[in-house]
């Protein structure tokens, strides 16, 4: 081997190390950024949106589909951008040409239009923001319908977009009736999304939740138990939907739990739940541990119980098992 080379060879080597040692870092550390409060609860930009489960296209509206679930929560991620542009980029991208933003006070709410659907999302509480945090701290009850009572925070939110919510979505119908209407939201944004709906039984053809907090009174959530389809879906030990406390707030409709092992669970009986919790706190402490503090990495959320709340989480989650289902 002549010498120059063998010289050469010599000199690559270790800057090829070097690059594999770098890229392999850079590699960890984006891994350990994944439990990192920007990673799980920033405004995202940069996520697929509608790359697939990117239709809203079924016969029963009223009866649950993954499909639907894994676009709606697409939607309640999307909401969260801050810019309206990309928001309306993003939809018209997923077939949605007509959009409109709403607007008011701390109330925010996109209304998107495609040949047979009308998507309303409600966007929950941004972090950092005070008229968000004294939204979900207005938790006294206060009368909502004829039917009983509700959170008044959140009352109070969802007045400040309702009827030009309401108006939009009447013209819109006007113009092309049989349009179905899709309801949907994240955290707070589920809690709106869910007086909406109450308000305008009428209107709304069914509603998915993603981590809700418990929004009316035992007696109005009595009353719309069989007559609202509401799919309110909550990932393992998201503990935002445990809020408030009962029996003064219950819950409207089943739950659809995803478990640790990133199946999904129907209305899960008490025990089953706690052991499905037990599990994906064991599961969340390992990955901490070893994808972040034996690194040296303390960027990490250290709890399954605001983790699991991610709205980027419940879009991936349910993506996964849309995808699943679509293949079997």
């Amino acid at each position: 081997m002549p010498a120059c080379f063998a010289s050469f060879r010599s000199r690559r080597i270790p800057r090829i190390l070097a690059l594999c040692a770098l890229l392999a870092a850079l590699v960890l550390k984006a891994k350990a950024q994944d439990l990192s409060h920007a990673a799980l609860f920033a405004p995202n930009t940069s996520f697929p949106y509608f790359a697939s489960c990117g239709q809203v296209d079924t016969p029963e509206p009223d009866a649950f589909s993954l499909s639907i679930a894994a676009q709606l929560a697409q939607c309640s991620l999307l909401i969260y951008v801050k810019e309206d542009a990309f928001i309306q980029e993003r939809l018209a991208e997923a077939g949605f040409s007509d959009s409109q933003t709403f607007d008011q006070l701390g109330t925010y709410a996109f209304l998107a239009e495609n040949e047979g659907n009308l998507i309303i999302a409600f966007r929950g509480t941004e972090t950092g923001d005070q008229t968000d945090y004294l939204t979900d701290a207005k938790f006294n009850q206060t009368s909502f319908t004829e039917h009983g009572t509700a959170h008044s925070g959140f009352v109070e939110a969802l007045a400040q977009v309702s009827s030009d919510l309401r108006q939009s979505i009447d013209e819109r119908l006007q113009e092309n009736p049989g349009k179905r209407v899709w309801i949907t939201g994240h955290s707070m944004g589920g809690a709106l999304a869910t007086l909406f709906a109450i308000e305008h039984p009428d209107l709304v053809n069914a509603v998915y939740t993603f981590g809700a907090p418990r929004t009316v009174g035992r007696q109005l959530a009595g009353h719309c138990q069989a007559s609202l389809p509401l799919f309110r879906i909550v990932n393992n030990n998201d503990l935002v939907p445990r809020l408030p406390s009962p029996p003064f707030y219950e819950h409207i409709g089943s739950t659809y739990f995803l478990t640790a092992e990133r199946s999904l669970i129907i209305d899960p009986a008490g025990l089953e739940t706690w052991t499905e919790r037990a599990k994906g706190h064991s599961e969340f402490l390992k990955r901490l541990v070893s994808e972040h503090w034996m690194r040296k990495d303390f960027s990490a959320i250290p709890s399954a119980y605001f983790v699991d709340h991610s709205p980027r989480l419940y879009a991936e989650l349910l993506i996964e098992l849309a995808e699943q289902e679509t293949a079997e």
